[in-house]
């Protein structure tokens, strides 16, 4: 039985320590109390806290894991464990376990950890990681999109339960370049400028440059965030990117780009304001 003193349970609950001694002593909140009468904490007794409805304005209800796997994944999620929850995760993104995953990020927002941290610390290393399995021969091609297609649906199942500002900041349109294959990394730009309070125009992957200037024409973003993750052809990528940019500084938009595809695509272009490296750089500029 794993147990978590007050100072944990307060980190998971978002509360000060004080709040949590005085839900216990009402009883609202259950807890063991050792012989030395100081309060333990088991998961159960946080999860039913919250489904009861006890604190208000809770974004996930539940973390519904298994029983087997409870203890050991709430510990890693409590102390911020990335390098075992990597290790978890590209399991099950392999075997498309896509419930479990999902519990896992329950647990981590759960747990008062930000978006971004997620996004920087579990899923990239995660994608990172199962590239280089694939790259060493330990998986087959077909389990290596098994895995990213999975994370790809468990990340759009998670964009569905958060709660996002009512009151939108403005536009902004997210995009790839028009030969990139993957759009999971956009998709995680997508998330964290919705959690900002942006209404995003999200384009996704292959997104062809016809009629671009009708689009920033009709829907006015003032924003726009470019990902490249890989580049096939120097070339042509610079090519699209160039026209990209003229497009953009016609309508005065703001340019942000991020990706590995930009340490070789040349981004010093007027329309540019920054380039992006993490996901808290997203949520922080």
């Amino acid at each position: 039985m794993n147990l978590y003193n007050t100072e944990e349970a307060a980190k998971i609950l978002g509360v000060n320590v004080s709040t949590i001694k005085r839900w216990s002593s009402a009883g609202k909140l259950k807890c063991i109390r050792t012989a030395g009468g100081h309060r333990k904490f088991e998961m159960t007794h946080l999860t039913e806290f919250i489904q009861n409805g006890q604190k208000p304005n809770t974004r996930i209800n539940s973390i519904p894991m298994d029983r087997a796997e409870d203890s050991r994944i709430s510990e890693w999620i409590l102390k911020s464990d990335f390098k075992n929850l990597v290790n978890y995760i590209q399991k099950q993104a392999i075997h498309c376990n896509r419930n479990k995953i999902l519990d896992v990020f329950k647990g981590m927002v759960l747990a008062k950890i930000p978006l971004y941290d997620i996004y920087d610390h579990l899923i990239t290393p995660t994608l990172h990681q199962i590239g280089s399995t694939w790259e060493k021969g330990q998986i087959s091609v077909i389990e290596e999109h098994f895995a990213s297609q999975t994370l790809k649906d468990t990340i759009t199942r998670l964009q569905g339960m958060i709660n996002f500002p009512e009151k939108k900041l403005g536009v902004v349109m997210a995009m790839n370049l028009e030969n990139e294959l993957h759009d999971i990394v956009l998709k995680m730009v997508d998330h964290i400028l919705e959690f900002r309070g942006y209404k995003v125009l999200y384009s996704g992957q292959l997104t062809p440059l016809i009629n671009l200037e009708h689009i920033f024409d009709d829907y006015a973003p003032k924003r726009l965030y470019i990902s490249s993750t890989y580049v096939e052809n120097l070339t042509n990528a610079q090519s699209e990117f160039d026209s990209i940019c003229q497009t953009a500084e016609r309508f005065n938009l703001k340019i942000f780009v991020g990706g590995s595809g930009f340490d070789y695509i040349d981004y010093n272009k007027e329309p540019v304001i920054n380039r992006l490296h993490s996901f808290k750089d997203i949520y922080s500029i």
